[in-house]
């Protein structure tokens, strides 16, 4: 097959930062050619730039960022090419947090012939509006054969991510900055100006690189992230292959098991929060083994598969 993944045009791709969306489309890149597919990017903005891609000569053109899901259906109808859409908006399963300008955004995706999500979840919110195009789930990927795998975590908790309202880091720093029993750990690029840490029981480490988190994520022994809307972190996935267990919100559970006992679901204000963070802690050692185990659903090899039939399914359409 040949394919061409449509990227936002914004960073750089592959990605030597925190740009997500740009990690999904290199990995998958990677991933299908290793099964011996044509994989081209395109991660630019324009006319000129999408004529140049000559997207008619591809079997599906991919666009994976939903701000130009309007210009790319346009092209596809003149042009006549196969375009498939999947949004990453971490409040997408979740309408009553829609942002006013979000609307026009999800009205020109619910337009395309064919999306691809991100979880059931989402895929059930276009259901609700009465989607009729063909839609399939896909879940993000995690590179883990690159993620190190420690038995024996020297460190409590890590909140790893771009320190934002979103995220919640705010609250948990204040939050576990009242207790000593447990060391709470914030790396990221700081966007929420309200952050703090009061360097006992809660510490801001920086930002880290992309080998720094293949590195050193596998020394903690719980990943926190109450996010208030996630698509599907990256995070999880790469929390996972680390061997780590997942204290997280509701919002930020897609794709996971949440009947695993190294899965817990808290929010920011449950009275429990702390407590369970202490029981993840005490159990992690006697499920770190089953955790990297669980995580390999996730790996992009088996996500370039699922791909494979989604792929094969709209090309039978």
């Amino acid at each position: 097959m040949r394919i061409l993944l449509v990227g936002p045009g914004i960073m750089e791709i592959p990605s030597k930062g925190w740009g997500a969306v740009e990690t999904v489309v290199w990995q998958l890149k990677i991933s299908l050619e290793k099964r011996g597919h044509t994989v081209d990017i395109l991660n630019k903005r324009g006319l000129k730039a999408a004529l140049a891609a000559k997207p008619r000569s591809y079997d599906l053109v991919h666009l994976q960022y939903d701000d130009l899901a309007g210009f790319w259906i346009i092209l596809s109808k003149i042009m006549r090419f196969k375009l498939a859409i999947t949004s990453h908006y971490g409040y997408l399963n979740h309408p009553s947090r829609w942002h006013r300008s979000y609307w026009p955004v999800f009205l020109e995706m619910w337009f395309s012939p064919r999306i691809i999500v991100l979880s059931e979840e989402i895929k059930k919110t276009f259901l609700r509006f009465h989607y009729r195009g063909f839609i399939a789930v896909l879940p993000n990927g995690t590179e883990i054969s690159a993620i190190s795998f420690s038995d024996s975590p020297s460190k409590d908790l890590i909140c790893l991510g771009k320190v934002e309202p979103r995220k919640r880091q705010t609250g948990l720093s204040r939050l576990f900055s009242t207790q000593s029993e447990l060391q709470l750990d914030f790396v990221g690029p700081i966007v929420d100006k309200n952050f703090a840490v009061n360097h006992q029981s809660t510490r801001y480490l920086g930002t880290w690189t992309r080998e720094d988190v293949e590195q050193k994520l596998t020394q903690y022994k719980v990943l926190v992230l109450l996010s208030d809307g996630e698509a599907h972190a990256l995070v999880i996935g790469e929390a996972l292959a680390a061997g780590l267990s997942l204290l997280i919100s509701q919002e930020s559970a897609a794709n996971l098991d949440l009947s695993l006992p190294f899965i817990q679901v808290a929010s920011l204000d449950d009275p429990l929060l702390v407590e369970k963070a202490q029981v993840l802690c005490a159990e992690n050692g006697k499920y770190r083994q089953s955790i990297r185990k669980y995580a390999e659903q996730f790996d992009w090899d088996r996500i370039a598969e699922k791909y494979e039939r989604i792929v094969s399914a709209i090309l039978k359409k």
